[in-house]
């Protein structure tokens, strides 16, 4: 009894600290349960791209059980200096080791209690909600769930046990390890810096991060892409911490040599008081940083191909539907297509037929194309796809007359425009770029830009396909889904030659609409975490100030400066994280252009448009969580 009494009294007397944390704890194991439940569902099976969405689901649960342990870590290593001293005072009044250890064990379980009890009802309420908007996001109407699911209760009950046995762990060789005083002045414990290493560290975080940076800058559309942009992130990671632990101690260092601006009350009180604590602060900055960057490029990712998603389509087929034959169709194929039209009831408008050389892959070297030849032979250098039309076509299909001679030719490439004298298949021609062709598409469905080429006649010795193309009339996805099925096993040919829009439409839906589903939730667990991690820093900042200010009021400081101070202090290390993921998603715009190019993806006024809503939205956010934060640092510091 008398422990329950001493957790109580304890969870009253901290409820500025418990509560924020119970309520963060509640949503990250809601968060969990709905990952699992919705992972659960059969019916996700049943869709073409079921096992799609079924590995990003399983992919974003794993992340979200990894950004969950890391949470639970950092939260308790923050509440144990908050009860350090509480524990110490415990012990001087005659308690022992085992009676500290199984207050530790009553708090861990009881808290446990609580979050489970909490985040599973709400994770209940809210998975039914989440389910109905992946159900709209996929735009399937066949999917079922249930309004709770038992395994996944049992999966989630059982994963955050086994956090907080650890959590306990953790607390009880903690316990068994110190001593009564060390427990007494563990809040207090100030870090200590060397300068020379510091200084060193400071500079290595700036090679990472201009190393990260020029990556990102020089990266081509190529099959190696994403090797280097994932490359360039862990470079940002160990950079962000290196300069902001190390960095930020020089940048202090530098400003407190600035007599004009460190002698101003304001500013003494915040670089004196920063000075003290900037390594463990540090780290707590780079880490809200990097969780503000990954929420920008998760989300600016995500909703970026599932916005794009009739940009890519019409990549794949400028019409409602694309043939690409080794031989122009037969009398006797035109007829299947025109019969089976007719069976679903569909008008068949603007058939048309061309030839064009099949897609030449290579790279550009300055203003030569280097051709390798067939998609067989790729390799890392390989970044484009060559596709040559004559004259003729191109005027026929267009309704524009180029008038080129044998040296010359048109060039329409969409993800880098080129004019001038290029080199292809040892041929120069004179070429003029165009920013527009209605009938360009990508007929393999490569990663690799496709771009064609107009000239006067097609080279010799290059193999050549049919491309016969059609739109139709026909309401209603799922009738026109069957068509295109049915049009494709009468025809006999198999999938990638034979492309209809509704059907990469509806791929792609469900496709990137899982994908929007997985990068929302895990973007919600991260805009939790680090709002938790805010919170927790500037509470640990107003108890370390506390005195502090108390001290330099009663040497004669007033309230109004006092102000000032908190507000210098709280405004210099606030607005840090968030400009430094600002600039990091800028810096990694042109890598993740060059990797949604390979998804047939080139808009990039819609790219910018995306990224910049959501960079206002999180900064109207986080300026939303600086008005909170530094308000209850405020009322931490004047004892309130």
């Amino acid at each position: 009894m008398l422990f329950i009494q001493l957790l109580n009294s304890s969870f009253k007397r901290n409820l500025r600290v418990y509560g924020p944390y119970l309520l963060a704890t509640s949503m990250i194991v809601a968060i969990n349960y709905i990952f699992a439940a919705i992972s659960a569902n059969q019916s996700l099976k049943s869709l073409g791209t079921g096992a799609v969405t079924e590995s990003l689901l399983k992919m974003g649960s794993t992340f979200i059980i990894l950004v969950t342990a890391a949470f639970l870590l950092y939260v308790n290593r923050f509440l144990w200096q908050q009860r350090s001293q509480e524990i110490g005072l415990y012990s001087m009044l005659g308690m022992t080791s085992k009676n500290l250890a199984l207050l530790t064990v009553l708090e861990k379980c009881y808290l446990l209690v609580i979050s489970l009890v909490a985040g599973l009802t709400t994770g209940v309420i809210f998975e039914k909600l989440a389910f109905l908007g992946l159900n709209r996001l996929l735009e399937i109407g066949k999917l079922h769930q249930p309004w709770a699911v038992p395994s996944a209760l049992v999966k989630t009950a059982g994963l955050i046990a086994v956090f907080f046995t650890i959590l306990m762990v953790i607390d009880l060789i903690k316990i068994h390890l110190m001593k009564p005083t060390s427990l007494w002045h563990a809040s207090a414990t100030v870090p200590k810096h060397h300068g020379a290493m510091f200084s060193l560290a400071g500079g290595l975080g700036i090679a990472m991060l201009a190393g990260a940076y020029y990556i990102t800058l020089t990266t081509k559309p190529k099959i190696t892409a994403l090797n280097h942009f994932m490359l360039a992130v862990i470079l940002v990671v160990i950079g962000t911490y290196l300069l902001f632990i190390a960095g930020s101690v020089l940048l202090l260092n530098w400003l407190r040599h600035r007599s004009n601006f460190y002698y101003r009350p304001r500013h003494f009180i915040a670089i004196s008081g920063m000075r003290q604590r900037m390594e463990q602060n540090g780290a707590a900055l780079a880490t809200i940083c990097l969780l503000c960057t990954a929420v920008l490029v998760i989300l600016f990712t995500a909703l970026t191909l599932y916005t794009g998603i009739q940009n890519t389509v019409r990549s794949y087929t400028p019409t409602d539907m694309t043939i690409v034959t080794n031989q122009p169709l037969s009398s006797a194929q035109r007829q299947v297509i025109k019969r089976t039209a007719a069976d679903h009831h569909a008008k068949l408008s603007q058939l048309t037929s061309y030839q064009a050389t099949t897609a030449q892959f290579g790279y550009w070297e300055g203003q030569r194309f280097v051709n390798q030849g067939a998609l067989s032979k790729m390799n890392t250098d390989t970044s484009s796809a060559l596709i040559m039309v004559n004259a003729t076509t191109y005027q026929r299909l267009t309704g524009n007359h180029p008038h080129l001679t044998a040296k010359q030719a048109l060039l329409y490439s969409p993800a880098k425009p080129r004019a001038g004298k290029l080199t292809v298949n040892g041929q120069t021609y004179q070429t003029k770029a165009i920013h527009r062709l209605s009938f360009a598409f990508n007929p393999n469905h490569s990663i690799y830009t496709p771009a064609f080429m107009v000239v006067k006649q097609l080279p010799q010795g290059l193999p050549t396909m049919s491309v016969t193309s059609f739109n139709y009339q026909l309401a209603g996805t799922k009738k026109r889904l069957a068509f295109e099925a049915a049009l494709q096993q009468s025809l006999g040919l198999p999938n990638p030659q034979v492309t209809g829009q509704t059907t990469i439409t509806s791929l792609l839906k469900q496709m990137y609409g899982g994908l929007v589903f997985v990068g929302i939730l895990i973007s919600l667990a991260l805009g939790i975490t680090t709002t938790i991690v805010i919170y927790f820093k500037q509470i640990s900042e107003g108890y370390a100030d506390q005195q502090r200010f108390t001290t330099m009021q009663q040497v004669g400081l007033s309230e109004r400066e006092t102000t000032k101070s908190i507000h210098s202090q709280v405004l210099m290390v606030f607005m840090l994280p968030i400009a430094g993921a600002i600039v990091n998603l800028l810096f990694a715009l042109p890598a993740i252009r060059q990797i949604m190019i390979q998804l047939s993806f080139y808009n990039q006024r819609a790219m910018v448009i995306i990224a910049g809503a959501i960079t206002l939205a999180l900064l109207a956010l986080y300026l939303v969580i600086y008005g909170l934060t530094t308000r209850i640092y405020h009322q931490i510091v004047e004892k309130r």
